[in-house]
């Protein structure tokens, strides 16, 4: 080859000629393409380690879909690039034209290689979280306004209330329309017992300590001053009743196995890590 491995890889590590380079997200030096593929695989490992859902991502997907886009259109600009280099051109450059044309190839499978890779940890992040909305899609519309902002994208919440809709409609066609009107809906709270399912807060997880010392005590008392707060609000209480309930410290690189509702918080800010 006219190239060595090493020469190729740092050729598919630089940014495709033209590509924009004043854009807020994309040339920030702690948002870089590695950077933000570490922080890619920590969310959909996350995502599919909890049981509730986590707070949607919006910045981090938002700059790897761009760069995928990108990606997408340089393996198009190659490809077709490999193909023109084939056609015509003879004599003494055949030799020459032959051996770029081996090095373009091993480029793209790369730039390919990388691009299913990313492709596939955004496809499985996604396809987790729908499977949590549409297990427990009642749960979800219940939540507050704020809390729904923060764990789902517009996309979501569209599809989640669609989703609802339609499954209510199905039901009341299929066997709803039979039964008394006080017994027909589906998130009935009476009695003190609720038919609405959310996820099991107090399933065990195991997580990472990423801060150099991390407690749950702040996240215990919010969570009792928010129940307190909502102790009249029905549309609050089911989340409120998820707060942390055992006060738990933890040193940078420790491992543990603890209960859900007691790391959630701590998760969701980036100070512990599911595994």
């Amino acid at each position: 080859m006219d190239l060595d491995i090493s020469d190729i890889l740092a050729d598919v590590s630089r940014p495709a000629a033209g590509a924009a380079t004043g854009s807020l997200s994309h040339s920030a030096s702690d948002t870089d393409t590695f950077t933000d593929h570490q922080l890619l695989v920590r969310a959909w490992t996350s995502e599919r380690c909890a049981p509730d859902l986590l707070p949607y991502p919006t910045d981090l997907l938002y700059r790897v879909m761009s760069r995928v886009q990108s990606q997408i259109s340089r393996i198009e600009d190659m490809a077709a690039g490999v193909g023109g280099d084939g056609v015509g051109g003879g004599g003494g450059q055949a030799s020459v034209s032959g051996g770029g044309m081996q090095n373009s190839n091993l480029v793209l499978s790369i730039l390919q290689t990388d691009l299913g890779r990313t492709q596939f940890l955004v496809r499985s992040f996604l396809r987790v979280r729908l499977a949590k909305l549409t297990k427990y899609a009642t749960y979800y519309l219940r939540l507050t306004t704020e809390r729904k902002t923060a764990c789902l994208s517009a996309a979501e919440a569209q599809f989640v209330a669609n989703h609802q809709a339609l499954l209510g409609e199905f039901y009341d066609a299929s066997f709803l329309s039979a039964f008394p009107a006080g017994l027909r809906r589906l998130d009935d709270v009476s009695a003190g017992v609720s038919m609405v399912e959310g996820p099991d807060v107090g399933s065990a997880v195991v997580v990472r300590c990423l801060a150099e010392l991390w407690g749950n005590e702040d996240d215990i008392e919010n969570a009792a001053a928010g129940a307190a707060a909502a102790a009249d609000d029905d549309d609050d209480q089911n989340d409120e009743d998820n707060g942390p309930t055992v006060e738990l410290r933890m040193r940078g690189g420790e491992i543990w196995i603890v209960r859900w509702r007691d790391v959630k918080a701590g998760v969701e800010r980036g100070d512990v890590e599911l595994l």
